[in-house]
Order: C-alpha cells, then sequence, then structure tokens
C-alpha cells in the first residue's frame, strides 16, 4: 500500500490489502481488496476510514458498506475497546480490519449469512452492542451511560445511575465499569455519538 499526507493532518493508505485469516468454525481465508484507509491524526482515539475502491463487496445492507461508502466494521466504542490492547495499525487491521473482511470474503465465496453474529444497522444496533459492552439490560440504559461518558465525572456522579439500582452514578460499582471506557476516548467523542 501506498503511504501519503491527506487534508487535514491525517495519513492515507492506499492500494491492494492482502490477508489470510482462520477460524475454526469457517476455516482458513486467504483474499485481497483495493482500500483506502484514511487514518485520523487523532488517531487511536479517533478511529480510521477505510473504504473498498474496487466495488468488490456489494453496497448493500447484507455487507455492511455504510451510505458513504466506508466500511462498517462494528460498533464505534466497541473497536476502541479492541483497539486498546494494541493502539497501532496493526492492531486495528488485525482486531478491527481483517475479521470484518474475513467474513465479508466467506460470504461472498461460501454465500450465506455472515459467519460472525451480526449487529442491527444504525442506532439500533449500536445500541444493542452498547447494552452488551456495559453489562446493562436496556438500550434506554446504554443511552443515559453514553450521555454521562460525555460529562464531567464530578457532574455525571450526581446523575442516576444508568444500571437502574436507584442510586447516583457516583454511589454505586457501576461508575468503576464506565471509568473503563472514559479512559478510551474524550467526553466531546462521546457527546458527538447519535445515540
Amino acid at each position: 500500500m501506498s503511504v501519503r499526507p491527506s487534508a487535514g493532518g491525517s495519513l492515507l493508505l492506499q492500494g491492494r490489502f492482502a490477508f489470510t485469516a482462520h477460524s475454526e468454525k469457517h476455516g482458513q481465508i486467504t483474499d485481497k481488496y483495493l482500500l483506502s484507509i484514511e487514518v485520523p491524526r487523532q488517531f487511536p482515539k479517533t478511529l480510521p476510514r477505510v473504504t473498498e475502491t474496487e466495488q468488490k463487496i456489494p453496497r448493500n445492507g447484507e455487507f455492511h458498506v455504510n451510505p458513504d461508502g466506508t466500511l462498517c466494521l462494528g460498533s464505534p466504542l466497541r473497536l476502541l475497546v479492541k483497539l486498546a490492547s494494541d493502539p497501532t495499525l496493526t492492531g486495528f487491521t488485525g482486531k478491527c480490519l481483517v475479521p470484518y473482511l474475513f467474513a465479508i470474503s466467506n460470504k461472498l465465496q461460501k454465500g450465506g449469512p455472515l459467519p460472525f453474529d451480526e449487529l442491527a444497522h444504525g442506532v439500533p444496533g449500536m445500541l444493542a452492542d452498547y447494552v452488551d459492552l456495559f453489562g446493562l439490560k436496556e438500550p434506554e440504559q446504554a443511552r443515559l451511560a453514553f450521555r454521562l461518558l460525555g460529562m464531567k465525572k464530578r457532574r455525571a456522579n450526581k446523575h442516576p445511575c444508568p444500571c437502574a439500582c436507584g442510586g447516583r452514578l457516583g454511589k454505586c460499582r457501576f461508575n468503576q465499569r464506565l471509568s473503563l471506557f472514559r479512559r478510551l476516548a474524550s467526553r466531546s467523542w462521546f457527546r458527538a455519538q447519535k445515540l
């Protein structure tokens, strides 16, 4: 892949991306895609945007391509969680991009549904994933947790806890769980998410 600077101080990687990946259930897949990966200046706090440029991946809902042509690799917070243990481009491609491409290649080569758990499109899918990620029960609880993550901690601690314990966040053990997510992104990042 070629590397060059892009607008706004980001880095643009373009070219053929080849991979080999293996799954116990689905076997080994070797494939390649022509990609454009825009790595923002704030990486790893801000995620790269990946576009498949030769139209090998069908542009319909079954293949999780966003309306703007970028690949939907997963919910943004889940991707930040995956990236946290290896906040490098190698970590991003290995933990976020290759699993998506493996699933797409498996579907293109063998047919049927995508081989891994699939989220619904848009906000409903993100909320379902965040319910799981936060260990909550309802989408509205996840929405509240996001709002609290977008606030200063002292202010958020005075609000009711999203876990529905009936107490304030500052007095609940759930506060410790939210602290893990505060390390992954800024308050402004959480506020900017459209939930």
